[in-house]
């Protein structure tokens, strides 16, 4: 097809196709349209005093719309056609000078159809730079959204900012909003609202270029980074140009490295501390089992020293991961988790005591995982810790809640405390962030999540008014121990119990 929709592009045999065949019309036009004007002017009486009128006309019609060639053509055939003998009617009115009135006349039309050309050759120059123009703007349009950037003029005279269109909307709304606002301060968080306008008037009372970064609000609530850069017109003071990005992605960017980079420090502090914790950790583990030879120690005291050995134990896996800075490696075993549940509790009881708060529990028995037992006891130390600190008061209440669901063990840990904000829920899991100011590092919860997630389970934590008059529950589901695990692990701890082995040194170098 020759003729395709508005705005499609033709194929390049296509558009010289249709090219070649306007010319062939014009200049049958050229040709027939001359010769018919003078056949009608011979037939109206009326227009024998005017014999060029409709030929001049032709003439021009065919400049203005087919070009400098059609025209000329026009102006040759119209010059035969009124010496032809059938136009000899016209001739007797016009005998006297009629060479000199061809004449004029040819120079006439030759004279309007050179206009006509010329217009039509200014007309294809500005077409082709519109055309070219808009090219631009596109390619600008897409360049401004792909960079996440808005461009704008700033006038200082009147305050008043021209955000130009097809610019990325950084402020998360129309620019169309921002009409008649000096700076877009209703949309700036307020804490930066001040640095803004600080930037702002410092960079048009010196002429200094202009940057600042600061945060806006979408209206949706979420916050984003904006960089704003900007330059004085060197004819016009006070004009300025410049543009807004929005550098949210690079904010993101530099607050993860900055987390890893704290991560990274912690990691190297803590292993330093666990290489020093090592040689003492060593002697006192040595003490211990010099002390449990001592056949005088009476029940009680024994109890305690057995406790004694499993915590020091524990402290001993957790220097050993601290310092090789890797995850353990230890083997998980089908654990009873409603009896390391009364062990972590039994180290707090003293405490729960001095805040008088109670502790309900509602265990399902025998309930097992397999996870490595001083990751669970991780898990508990950090979750019932917390549940203290934050319950501690008049009438405070820990409960704990140990279910099945289906192939799932569910660990409940609740309180009754002052519960958590809505926006820290979000958060809480992250490293680095807590709530008790001098007293917190922020990375409790997280290594909790961590050991969680690592055992194939799942944390998850709410807040409010919830069952049991309590106000904050982290629910933890683990897997239910394989029987095959157990089976497998049952041997070893039997002869384990038969034939009990002191806890060895902890050797760490």
């Amino acid at each position: 097809m020759i003729a395709q929709e508005r705005g499609t592009t033709l194929a390049p045999d296509q558009e010289k196709a249709a090219s070649q065949f306007k010319r062939i019309v014009a200049y049958a036009c050229a040709v027939v349209l001359p010769v018919l004007a003078t056949l009608f002017t011979v037939r109206t009486p009326e227009l024998h005093g005017i014999p060029f009128a409709l030929s001049f006309t032709i003439i021009c019609a065919l400049g203005a719309l087919a070009g400098f060639g059609p025209a000329l053509a026009a102006i040759l055939v119209s010059s035969v056609s009124l010496n032809l003998p059938f136009s000899a009617p016209l001739h007797s009115n016009f005998a006297t000078g009629q060479f000199l009135r061809s004449m004029v006349f040819v120079a006439g039309a030759f004279f309007i159809t050179l206009l006509s050309w010329k217009q039509r050759s200014t007309e294809r120059r500005l077409r082709s730079t519109l055309d070219s123009l808009r090219e631009r703007t596109d390619a600008l349009t897409q360049v401004q959204q792909a960079s996440e950037l808005a461009t704008w003029v700033f006038d200082a005279r009147t305050t008043e900012t021209l955000w130009d269109e097809g610019s990325t909307q950084v402020f998360g709304r129309p620019f169309a909003e921002l009409k008649g606002k000096p700076l877009p301060l209703d949309f700036v968080f307020p804490d930066d609202r001040q640095i803004l306008t600080d930037a702002v008037t410092a960079s048009t009372h010196t002429g200094q270029p202009l940057r600042v970064e600061y945060r806006v609000v979408w209206p949706n609530g979420d916050i984003h980074w904006l960089e704003s850069r900007g330059t004085q017109v060197p004819c016009s003071p006070g004009l300025w140009r410049g543009a807004t990005f929005d550098i949210t992605r690079r904010k993101t960017v530099e607050a993860a490295l900055v987390h890893s980079e704290k991560l990274a420090a912690v990691g190297r502090l803590a292993s330093t501390i666990a290489h020093e914790v090592n040689n003492p950790l060593e002697s006192v583990t040595n003490l211990l089992y010099l002390i449990d030879k001592d056949h005088t120690l009476n029940p009680i005291t024994r109890s305690y020293l057995t406790l004694a050995e499993q915590e020091l134990s524990r402290l001993s896996n957790i220097t050993r991961l601290t310092l090789t800075f890797a995850r353990s490696t230890s083997i998980p075993i089908a654990v009873d988790v409603a009896e390391t549940c009364d062990s972590v509790l039994t180290i707090y009881r003293h405490r729960c005591d001095l805040l008088a708060i109670r502790v309900d529990r509602n265990y399902t028995p025998r309930v097992e995982i397999d996870i490595p037992p001083h990751e669970l006891r991780q898990i508990l130390i950090n979750l019932i810790a917390n549940a203290i600190d934050a319950a501690q008061g008049n009438a405070g209440i820990l409960r704990i809640e140990i279910s099945i669901a289906g192939n799932q063990a569910i660990l409940l840990v609740e309180d009754n405390g002052h519960g958590i904000r809505p926006s820290h829920q979000t958060r809480i899991f992250e490293a680095f962030f807590t709530t008790k100011a001098d007293m917190g590092t922020g990375i409790g919860l997280w290594v909790t999540r961590e050991i969680v997630e690592k055992n194939g389970g799942a944390i998850t934590v709410e807040s409010g008014d919830l069952d049991h008059g309590m106000r904050t529950r982290f629910r933890l589901s683990f897997p239910l121990a394989s029987p095959k695990t157990a089976e497998v692990l049952a041997e070893p701890a039997q002869a384990s119990a038969s034939n009990p082995a002191s806890p060895s040194p902890t050797a760490l170098n």
